[in-house]
């Protein structure tokens, strides 16, 4: 479903977990960001638009660093807080109340923009501030948006040179394949998944401890897999093998 193109000056009802514009919505938050990064039409934008792509991306590796591994972890000091302030959004800010199905509707923070930049900026530091952030898929490179608690590396259109196999389907075989082939990471991972599942076995660790260990060291095993490339340098590779010994068994 594609975003819809906006006119200026634009009115947004930001509520807690999605926001609406004007009658239009309910969109969630990084939507919008989401839409542009993959190249729609959203609005008038300033020369071709690449500027405002590369300061969005700016501000999406500046404050996700937490997001990881999905955004490159950026390095805060003096200079970093200064750009922020320097890129700050112009807008008007009040609270209403938008309409729903009840009598009174909901509490609103309702934006007024001016220009497709503003709106920009606040729709993705709001999204940052929920864990939603537009994501490149590891295997076609296109955009999508990627939901706070959605450990998905993927997304979910056509794989490059496959007919029906999604690039998630594509990309979880192309994983798999390769915890074959990386021996260290993966016997560290089973080492740590045996020694937990024993203490479960023991009853010193609850079911919901166990499966929420479980669901964090995969991720986390796929993440030192993604970064261990065939020409990766040997020192590089084992402190990545030394991090993902520690994430594993710092229960």
């Amino acid at each position: 479903m594609s975003f819809p193109k906006l006119t200026f000056p634009l009115t947004v009802d930001f509520g807690d977990t999605e926001y609406w514009i004007r009658e239009q919505g309910p969109f969630k938050y990084g939507a919008a960001v989401t839409a542009f990064f993959i190249g729609e039409d959203l609005g008038a934008v300033s020369n071709d638009g690449i500027p405002l792509m590369h300061e969005l991306e700016h501000q999406l590796q500046t404050f996700g660093s937490h997001l990881q591994p999905y955004v490159r972890e950026r390095e805060v000091d003096a200079a970093t807080f200064l750009w922020s302030e320097g890129q700050a959004a112009s807008c008007s800010v009040c609270f209403a109340f938008h309409p729903t199905d009840s009598c009174t509707g909901i509490m609103t923070e309702r934006y007024t923009f001016s220009s497709l930049h503003d709106f920009l900026y606040v729709e993705l530091g709001k999204a940052i501030l929920r864990g939603n952030a537009p994501r490149q898929c590891r295997l076609c490179g296109r955009w999508f948006l990627h939901e706070q608690g959605d450990r998905a590396m993927y997304c979910e259109r056509i794989a490059p040179g496959e007919e029906s196999k999604t690039c998630r389907e594509a990309g979880a075989r192309a994983v798999f394949e390769k915890k074959i082939q990386d021996e260290d990471t993966w016997k560290i991972y089973k080492r740590a998944y045996k020694k937990y599942y024993a203490r479960y076995m023991k009853g010193t660790m609850s079911e919901n401890e166990f499966k929420a260990w479980a669901t964090q060291a995969a991720a986390d095993r796929d993440a030192a897999i993604e970064q261990i490339t065939p020409k990766i340098d040997a020192v590089l590779k084992a402190q990545i093998i030394e991090r993902l010994r520690a994430e594993l068994n710092q229960l």
